[in-house]
């Protein structure tokens, strides 16, 4: 097993780099799952080359995440995604809402892949476009008459690019590269004054890893797909080096009903399933008190540019 030198994240020695796990969903058995006890980000290592990177989410990744998902979760069908994720969609538009830009501001998503978060918004008057490497639903993001660019840098080259944008946000992308105070400073600068970038990731204050302990959950929580795992605090770490203001918040996806799933029969899915014996109450008290008490499964950063 190949061990790391220092934390990726915040350049911690080798001492304080402990293994978490050597079960990484779809990974080779080289690569385990390290977790820094100074910052308490969990990350990766050894990583997939870029070039592999780059192959698997061209070619390979909505097929790796239908795998996942109990029911495809859309991927196989763009349509079919879209539908899949309404749920989703407004769950953030919970707390996008307040941060949204002024009518006609220019939104950004990367990473979109069927552009479910633009279609709404795009509706409601804002200019969209999106980000996205999987050539399967970035022709479809064009299809319905939004741009899309396959990744960053021909996004930057074009003039859609060139004018910035009031609002860039991303949900479970930044766990996915490389370099990601980088890779934030880097829309920070994308846009506008006054702007806002949000991030939404997988947290693992998760009640499933913090409080339960489920081992059938962790090992398919941690996945190759994925070089970083963030919790409240390495998220503030990583935040702190973008170099602008910055809020954290929480958010709870999956319901009792999910849990209970994993606890009983050990595999995803379940969400809803006993939603009619318990009490929809009941699904959103467990939401809130998960929330409250920090062990809730969604982190969302939002970093402010200063107005000129």
């Amino acid at each position: 097993m190949a061990l790391p030198d220092q934390c990726p994240l915040c350049g911690a020695d080798a001492a304080e780099q402990n293994v978490l796990s050597r079960h990484v969903y779809g990974a080779p058995p080289h690569i385990s799952c390290f977790r820094c006890g100074t910052c308490e980000v969990t990350y990766l290592h050894p990583v997939l080359t870029p070039e592999e990177k780059a192959q698997f989410y061209a070619e390979e990744f909505p097929a790796f995440m239908a795998g996942r998902a109990p029911d495809k979760g859309g991927w196989d069908e763009s349509d079919e995604h879209v539908r899949a994720n309404e749920p989703q969609q407004q769950r953030r538009m919970r707390y996008l809402e307040r941060l949204l830009p002024a009518p006609g501001g220019r939104i950004l998503d990367v990473g979109c892949a069927s552009g479910f978060m633009l279609y709404p918004l795009a509706e409601r008057g804002f200019h969209c476009a999106g980000v996205e490497p999987a050539e399967r639903f970035a022709d479809y993001v064009r299809g319905r008459g939004l741009p899309c660019f396959e990744n960053w840098d021909a996004l930057l080259g074009d003039p859609i690019g060139a004018d910035g944008f009031d609002l860039i946000m991303h949900f479970f992308v930044l766990d996915h590269v490389a370099e990601p105070a980088a890779f934030l400073r880097e829309q920070v600068a994308a846009l506008r004054p006054g702007g806002r970038l949000v991030v939404e990731i997988n947290s693992t204050d998760d009640a499933m890893l913090s409080v339960y302990g489920i081992d059938a959950f962790e090992r398919f929580f941690y996945e190759v797909a994925q070089n970083y795992y963030f919790s409240h605090t390495s998220l503030g770490v990583l935040l702190d080096q973008v170099g602008a203001p910055y809020e954290i918040l929480r958010d709870q996806h999956y319901d009792l009903s999910n849990h209970l799933t994993w606890a009983l029969d050990g595999r995803p899915g379940g969400s809803g399933r006993f939603t009619d014996r318990l009490g929809a109450g009941i699904e959103d008290a467990y939401r809130a008190a998960l929330v409250e008490a920090g062990t809730c499964d969604t982190l969302i950063g939002v970093v402010h540019k200063r107005a000129r």
